[in-house]
């Protein structure tokens, strides 16, 4: 398959400190090792090999015999929450000798039921996420294709792309919910799971959706975590350090990826007059944001902003700027209110409505309209953030 560069990197990073290279199935952890790190490590393995899984359960320290006596450089160790054991053998290594870990994995929840400290904190948390904008900007996609295809690398590059959509879902509740050990079932969990797209980039509301699906409160609190310790989506906290409204005090939840929330929902591609459109392009935006944080461009934090008198702006991010989407082609005054309301705050220097117009412009009021791919440009560039 064809591979495309990513724009994380870690190389550096490496040469100082291990890190734990965390995110969902099939973003593209183990092609990225391939491509771009496994060439530099002393040792590479992976326990999506069963062999070198049988390996190790029949000798948990088989590890440091493969390295030999060195004491230098980095090993790679990918899908480390098949076998956690291992981990006890990399914490005597690194105390041991200055050689660091590269630990990849797709869920923290085998790892946390495991009792895995995460090597006591010496190890650094990075994530992975499909494929961004800087990624695949010279292929001049427009909206409709992200939309189709999602961000995720296999969908995303290939012609059958809601095959490959389908069968990530399937992937998901047989891999990582049924594997994990989870006794439930999986029929129910699953109606859960296309609820939660179908409410993707909404408030929560655990009551609503144990109404709907039949389940208790907790429980439905206790599947939304599953989907955050798989990497599947992500709580997006309100802002509430403003003064001059009560904001919500209610998280939202975004999906990784749309095309993954699109399929999991049975959605077919919207069309831009359907409410459905404007939900996909502020998740897509968010994935943009998220992943340019995670990725290491800075240490911002990301909220969103909504009083109890309904004014709201999608992102903001803290003391720099905030963020509205809308998939107008025209924006008017009315899709303005809620950065004015926000302005009355003082609470960042930047605000930004990112929309479907063909150039930019700025408001009287210093709001700025920017086409998305503009705005995308702009992130990546680090003239946002």
């Amino acid at each position: 398959m064809e591979y495309i560069r990513r724009a994380l990197d870690i190389e550096n990073q490496l040469e100082e400190s291990s890190l734990f290279l965390f995110g969902p199935r099939m973003t593209g952890k183990t092609s990225y090792i391939e491509n771009e790190l496994q060439k530099k490590a002393i040792v590479s393995i992976t326990f999506l090999d069963g062999d070198t899984l049988d390996a190790f359960r029949r000798n948990p320290v088989l590890l440091r015999s493969m390295l030999g006596g060195r004491t230098e450089g980095f090993v790679i160790v990918d899908e480390v929450q098949l076998f956690p054991p291992v981990l006890l053998d990399i914490q005597h290594i690194m105390t041991h000798s200055n050689i660091q870990f590269l630990l990849t994995g797709s869920s923290a929840r085998k790892l946390k039921k495991s009792g895995s400290n995460l090597l006591g904190g010496r190890a650094g948390i990075v994530s992975m996420h499909p494929f961004v904008w800087k990624e695949i900007r010279d292929r001049d996609s427009d909206l409709d294709s992200i939309f189709a295809t999602g961000m995720l690398p296999k969908a995303f590059i290939s012609k059958s792309y809601q095959t490959q959509l389908r069968n990530y879902v399937r992937g998901y509740l047989d891999n990582e919910i049924a594997a994990e050990g989870e006794r439930r079932d999986l029929a129910v969990f699953s109606s859960f799971l296309s609820f939660a797209a179908s409410e993707n980039t909404e408030l929560l509301n655990f009551s609503n959706v144990s109404r709907d699906i039949g389940m208790s409160a907790d429980t439905i609190k206790e599947w939304y975590q599953i989907l955050v310790d798989t990497f599947i989506g992500y709580y997006l906290r309100p802002y509430r350090k403003g003064s001059k409204r009560i904001p919500v005090n209610t998280s939202k939840f975004y999906f990784f990826d749309i095309g993954v929330a699109r399929t999991v929902a049975r959605m077919p591609v919207p069309s831009e007059t359907m409410t459905e459109y404007g939900k996909m392009f502020e998740n897509y935006i968010f994935m943009e944001l998220k992943a340019y944080i995670d990725y290491g461009m800075t240490d911002d934090e990301l909220y969103f902003w909504r009083t109890r008198e309904g004014y709201e702006v999608d992102f903001v991010i803290e003391n720099k700027v905030a963020i509205e989407v809308k998939t107008s082609k025209n924006i008017t005054g009315k899709e303005l209110k809620g950065l004015k309301e926000f302005m009355k705050e003082n609470a960042v220097n930047d605000y930004i409505i990112v929309c479907r117009e063909l150039f930019e412009r700025t408001t009287d009021d210093g709001i700025r309209i920017m086409p998305w791919k503009l705005f995308l440009d702009s992130l990546w560039n680090g003239s946002i953030i």
